[in-house]
């Protein structure tokens, strides 16, 4: 046995409530070191049978990495209270690890004391993400670069820059919005849209205000009106981290240093505030400086961040986030650089959010592993690089199958079902390279991306344009002008993704969290849910391969993509390509 391989911890990713009467429990250990485990639980005061009333449960062996086994089982506890034990056997032998030591287990002597424990499922404590988000086929729109009538700028030209204005509106999102239902979207995520110096509007001057050159409040109003009459959801961004340079508050500053009512709103490390060149416009000649006199988001005098435990900033913030629910019904936050924003202040966030619609979803960009927003008091969700980055390692051919395997695994079994269903998923943005140019410009490396995306459990993302065939590299390339022209269109691409969305919406297989992988020689696994089974075989390769189906599988399936029927025994795929194939059972 290997003792260092065993892990868990009460209250984390590996115990957590799932909803307000199940409680997800997951236990690793080393890889192949047990036949089999078991969970010994039960509630803590109940004795009435003059001894501890407890259950005994197998658990399941759901994920295998290269070095672990994850066991998950999903309880009930019948009065909300729960402390527990794992019961490890092996080899005719028994052992009882619980939170303080591992034993040989002895039935007839439990040490109590040495149980884990979930103290009580409170209710208020779960995340209460909106039923809407799981279901969601989101849609990122970049406002300048997607649609106007009159472009200030030569629309397409290449290449592009963050500083030039394209000129594209809301008006202009706004004609576009039947293609966007006609292509399956049901929310639409805007990178900001706040009045702003730059194209990105990353730096801003003026949360309640839409920027002039995207049209007014009024437009905004409409647009949201018009959105939702076609099932349509709207997230805004919210840049809570850091302001724009030009922000009354932060001139303020600049100005009265430190008689400055502001001078706490920023973090402020001495004074003046201005210890850089200006250019003509009296702003900051450089975007990259170090030893600033003040705390920036990275190192750009262009955006100071604020202090967001600040009165004045709380008050203007959480303000901003009331007054865009309230009066104009959006459906969400998008939350700028929320690793770096105070937990305490995201909790606000959410709080007020809920306060003035249960139903506004809050979801952040981390970049990383982000189980410390996602306890339920502070995002619903987050940007799904976790998933996104194994993916793209994989089909650029930097890893081997088997360690996307191991890595996906790793992020199933320790990412709460809770969060999972409610992901931003994601293979491009527009902070990354698209995916059309991380796959060399090849269509048919794009489309397995794109299916195992709609193939995960949380909600799917399109950058726009990726639907029709948009390229570019890194930003300020992946900004590009949407592609209007249908001559210059991908169109067996937008057709290939819209039918992905319909078939995601008609079959609720496609949502469930686990692929049972088959194979280490090419990417095949199935998804079971609801008497629905899939059988998944993508071949990541220049080469043709074959895949053989194991005999439990083989069976008779339709080809969810040319609508056939056939016996499978063998599969063979050319290069890039890939089979999705359905069993639905009959009971």
């Amino acid at each position: 046995m290997n003792t260092h391989a065993l892990l868990h911890r009460a209250k984390s990713e590996y115990a957590y409530a799932y909803d307000k009467k199940t409680l997800h429990i997951t236990l690793r250990t080393a890889k192949n070191d047990f036949e089999s485990v078991e969970l010994l639980y039960g509630d803590p005061f109940n004795w009435f049978e003059k001894e501890w009333k407890k259950y005994q449960k197998k658990m399941i062996k759901r994920y295998q990495t290269e070095s672990f086994d994850y066991y998950f089982i999903s309880i009930k506890p019948e009065d909300l209270r729960c402390k527990y034990a794992f019961i490890l056997n092996n080899n005719a032998k028994s052992y009882m690890y619980g939170s303080k030591r591992l034993i040989e287990y002895n039935k007839e002597k439990l040490d109590l004391q040495n149980l884990f424990n979930y103290p009580y499922i409170n209710p208020e404590d779960l995340p209460h993400t909106p039923s809407w988000v799981k279901d969601t086929v989101w849609y990122q729109i970049f406002p300048d670069r997607f649609y106007t009538k009159k472009s200030l700028l030569p629309w397409g030209k290449l290449p592009v820059y963050n500083n030039e204005i394209y000129g594209g509106n809301i008006q202009g999102i706004i004609e576009k919005l039947p293609y966007l239902a006609d292509l399956g979207i049901t929310g639409i995520y805007f990178t900001p849209i706040f009045e702003a110096k730059t194209a990105h509007k990353y730096d801003t001057i003026n949360y309640y205000k839409i920027d002039p050159s995207f049209g007014t409040n009024e437009d905004f109003k409409e647009l949201v009106d018009k959105a939702h009459s076609h099932n349509i959801k709207i997230m805004l961004d919210g840049v809570f981290n850091h302001s724009g340079y030009l922000h009354p508050f932060f001139q303020d500053v600049i100005k009265n240093n430190e008689t400055s009512i502001y001078k706490n709103s920023f973090y402020i490390d001495k004074f003046p505030v201005v210890n850089f060149e200006l250019d003509s416009n009296n702003e900051p000649k450089q975007h990259s400086i170090k030893n600033l006199n003040f705390k920036t988001f990275a190192y750009t005098p262009h955006m100071p961040k604020w202090n967001t435990d600040d009165s004045l900033t709380k008050e203007h913030l959480l303000g901003v986030i009331e007054y865009w629910i309230k009066n104009y019904n959006i459906d969400g936050w998008r939350l700028d650089v929320s690793n770096e924003v105070s937990h305490d202040f995201l909790r606000d966030i959410k709080k007020i959010s809920r306060n003035t619609n249960p139903n506004t979803f809050i979801l952040g960009e981390n970049w990383d592993q982000s189980l410390p927003w996602l306890q339920g008091d502070q995002l619903d969700s987050v940007m799904n690089y976790d998933l996104a980055y194994p993916l793209w390692e994989y089909l650029e051919h930097n890893i081997d199958l088997n360690e996307f395997i191991n890595i996906v695994n790793n992020y199933l079994a320790l990412t709460p079902k809770n969060a999972m269903e409610n992901m931003f998923n994601l293979i491009d943005s527009h902070d990354t390279v698209r995916i059309l140019r991380r796959l060399n410009d090849n269509k048919d490396r794009v489309k397995l991306a794109y299916l195992f995306m709609f193939l995960s459990a949380g909600a799917p993302n399109i950058y726009y344009g990726g639907e029709v065939g948009l390229t570019g590299d890194q930003d300020p390339d992946n900004r590009r002008c949407m592609i209007w022209d249908s001559n210059k269109q991908d169109l067996e691409l937008f057709n290939f993704i819209k039918r992905l969305i319909s078939l995601r919406d008609k079959y609720s297989v496609f949502k469930d969290y686990d692929y049972k992988f088959l194979s280490t020689e090419i990417l095949a696994f199935t998804k079971e849910r609801n008497n629905q089974k899939l059988l998944v075989v993508i071949n990541n390769s220049p080469e043709q391969k074959t895949f053989s189906v194991p005999n439990e599988l083989k069976d008779s399936y339709l080809d969810l993509i040319n609508n056939s029927v056939a016996i499978y025994d063998k599969i063979t795929l050319d290069a890039y390509d890939f089979k999705l194939l359905i069993k639905e059972e009959t009971n």
